[in-house]
């Protein structure tokens, strides 16, 4: 799958011994149109590969269904230069009031492209999280762990990856995508499918820790994310505002951030 959502890339290697000929596989960048009983509601940017759980987790991510199980079938079929992503759910399952006006389509680096109303930006949950235990052991075994679960940042070296990690830290599921936001997304689908308990374990991130990040951690009911670097005053207020515990890598170790 790893090479399948790559393609060839010819170029010249400069180097200190001298100049080479070199072939880098490069990740694929489609629009993934996902949509409601066959009407459209967003498009975003992202990389061809686990549809199924990118459109369930995006779903549960921005709130517009509770479950996984809410979802009956999932359609996926080649559009244009991308793929559209049809998930059959019962409208009373479909919370509308949820679903953000977009104008514009997602792209790769942005989780909040194309909504037109600034109160649908930073959309929290009601409900508590789980009280995860997480320790700067944990954090780093997984830390450690991370490059054997990038399958495609192997082949192209330009992915991100959101992993699923037990409280002491064993990897134990993880996905690939362009876009952190969907990358996490897909985590959080194939999660939802799984009936994981997120109580159990938490997210590690090889970005950066921006507050959409934590936002739709909320949102799918995890209640631990850390991340390579820092997270964004924002970021840090709506974490500490949902009770979620966020865990940074430092140069001395890992930095676990108080939730107060």
């Amino acid at each position: 799958m790893a090479a399948a959502a790559s393609v060839p890339a010819k170029g010249i290697l400069h180097t200190l011994a001298g100049d080479e000929e070199t072939v880098w596989q490069v990740p694929e960048e489609v629009p993934l149109a996902v949509q409601f009983n066959s009407q459209n509601y967003a498009v975003m940017m992202g990389t061809p590969a686990d549809f199924e759980d990118f459109a369930v987790g995006f779903a549960v991510a921005e709130g517009i269904i509770a479950k996984a199980s809410d979802v009956t079938a999932v359609l996926v079929l080649p559009a244009g230069q991308g793929y559209a992503i049809d998930l059959s759910v019962a409208e009373d399952k479909i919370d509308r009031g949820r679903m953000a006006k977009r104008s514009i389509e997602g792209r790769t680096g942005c989780g909040l492209c194309g909504i037109a109303d600034m109160k649908d930006a930073i959309r929290m949950p009601s409900s508590a999280l789980p009280a995860v235990d997480l320790r700067p052991q944990a954090v780093a075994r997984a830390y450690e762990q991370l490059p054997a679960y990038q399958p495609m940042s192997r082949v192209n070296r330009t992915v991100h990856a959101a992993a699923w990690c037990s409280v002491d830290g064993e990897i134990l599921l993880s996905r690939e995508d362009v876009g952190r936001h969907t990358a996490l997304d897909k985590l959080i689908g194939a999660l939802a499918r799984e009936g994981a308990d997120l109580g159990q374990g938490f997210v590690l991130m090889s970005s950066r820790c921006s507050f959409e990040l934590v936002q739709k951690c909320a949102m799918a009911g995890i209640g631990a994310l850390a991340t390579v670097s820092a997270p964004t005053a924002l970021a840090l207020s709506l974490a500490r505002q949902a009770r979620l515990k966020l865990a940074a890598l430092a140069n001395r170790g890992v930095m676990i951030f108080d939730r107060d």
